[in-house]
C-alpha cells in the first residue's frame, strides 16, 4: 500500500490505472487503418488527424488485449476536438487513445510523442502542422494491460534517442539512422526509472522511483537486454526518504558547449510522504552530494531547475505553489499561483525549467502553461482550451518540452492530443497588471490590515489609441497566497471594491482601470514572511500576476 500511495502521487497514470480498472489494448490496429505504414514509416500527407479518428471506432477481437469499453473511452480517448484560443494550438494524435506523455525535439526542431499506449513515436513537424512520421516501438514495452510510461526522452550529441521504461525497468536507446532499438536493464528489480539527463562525456544518469537509486549509464559499456555499463548509487546512504523525482542539470552546464567537468552538477528531488522531501545537489566529478531538507514547509518537491542567479526552484505538486531555494543560506521563499480554473481546489504545478530568464512549469489541475519572471515579479498563466468535465476540467498535461525556437510544446495524457504555446505569441498580453506598492503589511497584534491599488491595463496591439476597437471581454480579479498549501488567504480576509469588469470599462489604453484590494486579519493568523499573488483573468484564456511580499507582523 505504500508503495502504491508513493506512485499514486507522482503519477497520474497509476490514479488511473488503479481507479478505472479497465483493460486496455494496443492501437497498431487503428493507426495502420487510420494512416498508410509504408515501409519508411511516413505518414501520407492526404490523411489527415480528424479522418483518422473518425476511422476508428471499433477495436480488433484479434488484438491480444480486450477492447476498451465504450464508457472507459470517455475517459483517456479524449473529444477530438481539435481547439485553440489566442496563445495555444492543439493537435490531435492521428490515432485514439493513444495515452501521450513524454516528448521532445531533434535537431531540426521536429517534435517526438512517446504515444505510450499505442506503442509508437510520432514525430510531428512544426512547419506544416502535421505528423510525418511513426515508429513502433519493441513490443516488449507495450506488455502488459497499461503498456508502460514513458516519462521521459532525451537526443543524445550523436542525434540517439534515450528514453525511459517503467514496464521493462530499463533504458532505451533509438539508433535513429540504423532504426535501432537496444535496451539497458536496471540492476535493482523494480526500480521504475522516470528521468534522465546527460552530462558532459555524454553519459547518461537517471532516477528511480522506487529504487531509490541514481543511476549511470556509460554508452561505451553497455550491452544490449543486460545491465552491463550501469552503476547505481544508493541515496538512502545520504538521505531517508520514500521516493524520487526527476532529474535536471545544473544552468551552467545544461548551457551549449559547456565542458567542464570538475563544475558540473546535477538536481533532484526526493520525497516523503504524506508530505516532505529534500533537494539534493550531486557533484559529477566527485559523486558527493548536499541536501536542502525541505520538510519545514511541507511540501512533496516534485521537479527541479536552477537558475542563472543560482536559486534553485521546484514545485509542490501537492498544493498550488512554487518554491525557491537560496543554497547559499538555505533561505525558502513559496509563491501561489492563481486559483484553478478547473473544479480542482489545487492546481498542482508538476514539471519545471528555467528558459530565457523564467521558470516554466505545467499546472497538472490548474490546466495552464506559466511561467514566472522572478525580476519582474510576475507570473503569466496560458490557459489549455482543451477541458475535459470528467477530469475536473483538465486536460492532464503531465509534460512539456521548450524547442530551439522558444515555442512550449506539451501533452494531454488523457485528451490524446499535444497542444504548443508559440514562442511569437507568448508576449502579447491583452491586459497587463501593476500594484501601487510592495509589500503589503498585516498587523496580527492591533488587526490592522492594509489596502493596495492595482492598475489593470489594456495592451494595444493594434496601434490604435481606444478600448473601444477590441472585442469586449470579461475580466476576473483574483488574489492568492503563500500562507497555505491552496492559496487561500487563510485567517485573512480579502476584498476587492470591484472584482470583475470588462475590458470596454478599461478607459483607454493609456488609462488603466483601478481597483482597490484591501486585506484584513482575522482570529489565529500566524505572523511570518509570506507572498501574495494578485490576479487578473481574462476571459479564461490568460492569467496576468503580480506577486509581491505580505509581511504580517
Amino acid at each position: 500500500m505504500k508503495r502504491i500511495s508513493v506512485f499514486i502521487i507522482f503519477t497520474l497514470g497509476t490514479i488511473i490505472t488503479i481507479y478505472l480498472s479497465y483493460s486496455y489494448l494496443t492501437n497498431n490496429y487503428y493507426f495502420n487503418n487510420g494512416i498508410n505504414n509504408n515501409n519508411d514509416g511516413v505518414i501520407p500527407n492526404k490523411i489527415s488527424t480528424e479522418s483518422s479518428l473518425k476511422e476508428t471506432t471499433t477495436m480488433p477481437e484479434k488484438s491480444g488485449f480486450a477492447q476498451i469499453r465504450e464508457k472507459d473511452r470517455n475517459y483517456v480517448c479524449g473529444d477530438s476536438i481539435q481547439n485553440s484560443n489566442e496563445f495555444i494550438s492543439e493537435y490531435i494524435i492521428p490515432f485514439p487513445c493513444s495515452q501521450p506523455v513524454g516528448l521532445t525535439f531533434d535537431k531540426d526542431n521536429n517534435i517526438w510523442i512517446a504515444a505510450n499506449w499505442a506503442g509508437h513515436f510520432l514525430v510531428f513537424n512544426p512547419q506544416n502542422n502535421t505528423f510525418i512520421k511513426n515508429i513502433s516501438l519493441p513490443q516488449r514495452i507495450n506488455q502488459g494491460t497499461f503498456g508502460s510510461m514513458i516519462w521521459d526522452m532525451k537526443f543524445d550529441k550523436n542525434g540517439d534517442l534515450w528514453f525511459t521504461d517503467e514496464n521493462s525497468n530499463s533504458l532505451w536507446k533509438y539508433y535513429v539512422k540504423e532504426n535501432k532499438f537496444e535496451k539497458y536493464k536496471t540492476p535493482t528489480r523494480g526500480s521504475y526509472p522516470s528521468s534522465l539527463a546527460f552530462d558532459s562525456k555524454d553519459r547518461v544518469w537517471f532516477t528511480e522511483i522506487f529504487g531509490k537509486k541514481l543511476g549511470l549509464v556509460n554508452p561505451l559499456e553497455t550491452e544490449n537486454n543486460t545491465t552491463k555499463g550501469i552503476k547505481e548509487l544508493d541515496l538512502e546512504k545520504i538521505v531517508k526518504f520514500e521516493t524520487m523525482g526527476p532529474l535536471s542539470t545544473g544552468y551552467n552546464n545544461s548551457k551549449s558547449g559547456y565542458n567542464n567537468t570538475n563544475d558540473e552538477i546535477l538536481w533532484l528531488s526526493t520525497v516523503d510522504f504524506p508530505y516532505g522531501g529534500q533537494i539534493v545537489k550531486f557533484d559529477v566529478s566527485t559523486e558527493n552530494s548536499t541536501v536542502y531538507n525541505l520538510n519545514n514547509t511541507n511540501s512533496v518537491p516534485i521537479s527541479v531547475a536552477e537558475d542563472e542567479n543560482g536559486m534553485i526552484w521546484t514545485n509542490d505538486h501537492a498544493s498550488s505553489l512554487i518554491l525557491m531555494l537560496d543554497p547559499k543560506t538555505g533561505n525558502i521563499k513559496q509563491y501561489a499561483t492563481s486559483p484553478a480554473s478547473t473544479r480542482n481546489t489545487t492546481t498542482l504545478p508538476y514539471f519545471n525549467e528555467y528558459s530565457d530568464g523564467k521558470i516554466w512549469f505545467n499546472e497538472h489541475e490548474g490546466n495552464a502553461i506559466a511561467y514566472y519572471d522572478s525580476e519582474n515579479k510576475t507570473l503569466i498563466e496560458y490557459h489549455i482550451p482543451t477541458k475535459d468535465k470528467l477530469w475536473g476540467n483538465t486536460s492532464n498535461p503531465l509534460r512539456f518540452t521548450i524547442d530551439y525556437h522558444g515555442s512550449i510544446w506539451f501533452t494531454e495524457w488523457t485528451e490524446n492530443k499535444i497542444g504548443v504555446l508559440h514562442k511569437e505569441k507568448m508576449n502579447q498580453f491583452p491586459i497587463s497588471l501593476s500594484t501601487s506598492k510592495d509589500p503589503m503589511i498585516i498587523d496580527s497584534n492591533t488587526g490592522k490590515g492594509d489596502i493596495i491599488d492595482v492598475y489593470v491595463n489594456r495592451n494595444n496591439f493594434n496601434n490604435s489609441n481606444t478600448a473601444n476597437t477590441v472585442s469586449n471581454e470579461l475580466i476576473n480579479m483574483f488574489v492568492t497566497s503563500s500562507i497555505s498549501k491552496t492559496g487561500q488567504l487563510w485567517n485573512l480576509t480579502s476584498k476587492f471594491n470591484k472584482d470583475q469588469f470588462m475590458t470596454s470599462d478599461i478607459p483607454s489604453f493609456d488609462e488603466p482601470y483601478k481597483v482597490t484590494l484591501e486585506i484584513n486579519p482575522t482570529n489565529n493568523i500566524v505572523p511570518g514572511n509570506y507572498t501574495l499573488t494578485i490576479s487578473a483573468r481574462y476571459d479564461n484564456i490568460i492569467t496576468y500576476s503580480k506577486i509581491i511580499d505580505l509581511i504580517i507582523k
